[in-house]
């Protein structure tokens, strides 16, 4: 399904930029070499991304040194 109609930005694209790490809606344009045109898309790649990292499992927390 497309995401982002004016730069032709579809799921697996938004997917792909979240695993390189995007974590906003403007890093997955970034990722992409683009930027907002009408910013329809921001909701949807903001809720992409935080599905996306809620699925993941948490990150192992610091640990003081003795």
């Amino acid at each position: 399904m497309i995401i982002c109609i004016c730069r032709r930005i579809n799921e697996a694209g938004v997917q792909a930029a979240i695993e390189a790490g995007a974590r906003s809606p403007e890093a997955v344009q970034a990722h992409h070499g683009c930027e907002f045109n009408c910013g329809r898309c921001r909701t949807a790649m903001g809720e992409m991304i935080s599905e996306t990292m809620d699925a993941m499992p948490p990150e192992p927390g610091l640990v003081a040194a003795e």
